[in-house]
């Protein structure tokens, strides 16, 4: 199943894949499941312009959903909540609390955008239910399951009679059956409840399931629930928010770190290129049989006796050749005409 950032992606793609991922990501939203940043993100992607006309479907409804408050609609305690009223073995529904609380936890208190307040009304809501069907078991105030086979017959027709109630429990059966809450309560973290008049999670629970009546109940509960030691991620989703906001505000630069380069080195490298690039060397030079400057640098160089590489040495020695060719030439000519003349 994909997660909200996949739908947010599909969003930003527009088209029919779009359009489902919205209407899957606000079916998400009215069950909790997705951060109010989230929702922000999505709300902006439906009023763009560029993707208003794709989302016009979804666009009201997300639009009523955010101005409700953008606050995510759970799924109600009571749904997740099995029919008590078919259980009948008290000594049973510690057990069977611990198991069912274990299937239902992720939508019980997994939200995302659920306070640390809420998560603790929920749970005390939910095991509230179990702690009043044992009560009545307790105390034997439950109807029995299969109290009558028929009805009896009397002189004159039908006879009502009075409906049969399962047997209480001993007084060591109830001490049992509140010590294996107490290990059942204690596996759900219960025991880190702290209602407002400072009783703890332990003592709340025993008190619902020693209270006989549903008034005596209705007295246990307390104005307000928390659970200190419970991570709020509500709050942690708020500071994200923050943060995502700090980050995209106008005045927010990226600093990078600058790196000045090695200017002296860069212009040896440039200077030593260029110098290639202007003399080619060796064999591939050309003279056109002019007797250049550095021709006559290099010859007297090498009489000098300097040392130079032996492409230069062999460049030299033929230039020097050349040279000297060209210069008896000049002066055979000269003798030619002098004896002509």
């Amino acid at each position: 199943m994909p997660g909200n950032g996949d739908l947010i992606r599909s969003m930003r793609a527009g088209g029919g894949g779009g359009m489902a991922a919205a209407q899957e990501l606000l079916r998400r939203a009215r069950t909790g499941e997705v951060t109010p940043q989230e929702l922000k993100e999505a709300q902006t992607l439906v009023a763009s312009p560029e993707l208003r006309d794709t989302f016009k479907g979804v666009a009201t409804e997300l639009s009523a959903f955010l101005s409700a408050g953008n606050r995510p609609v759970f799924r109600d305690v009571r749904a997740l909540a099995p029919d008590v009223s078919q259980l009948h073995d008290a000594l049973a529904l510690p057990e069977r609390f611990l198991a069912d609380f274990t299937l239902v936890q992720a939508e019980l208190l997994g939200h995302p955008g659920m306070t640390r307040q809420e998560k603790a009304e929920r749970l005390y809501a939910f095991f509230e239910t179990y702690a009043a069907r044992f009560s009545e078991l307790a105390w034997g105030t439950a109807k029995a399951g299969q109290a009558l086979t028929g009805t009896p017959q009397g002189l004159y027709g039908a006879v009502e009679t009075s409906p049969a109630f399962t047997a209480a429990l001993t007084e060591a059966e109830r001490a049992e059956a509140l010590e294996r809450f107490d290990k059942a309560l204690k596996r759900t973290n219960f025991h880190q409840l702290q209602a407002d008049d400072g009783r703890g999670g332990l003592e709340l629970a025993r008190q619902l399931l020693e209270a006989q009546t549903a008034d005596a109940r209705a007295l246990v509960r307390p104005a307000k629930l928390d659970a200190p030691a419970w991570k709020d991620n509500a709050a942690a989703q708020e500071r994200l928010a923050v943060d995502v906001t700090r980050a995209r505000a106008p005045g927010a630069v990226d600093v990078k770190p600058v790196i000045i380069p090695n200017v002296k080195t860069q212009a040896g490298v440039a200077g030593a290129a260029k110098k290639d690039e202007a003399e080619p060397k060796g064999p591939t030079r050309r003279s056109d049989k002019v007797l250049g400057g550095r021709m006559l640098w290099n010859a007297l160089h090498l009489l000098r006796g300097e040392e130079l590489d032996d492409v230069a040495k062999k460049d030299a020695m033929t230039q020097l050749a050349i040279a000297a060719g060209l210069l008896l030439g000049l002066i055979g000519i000269l003798v030619g005409l002098l004896v002509w003349l």
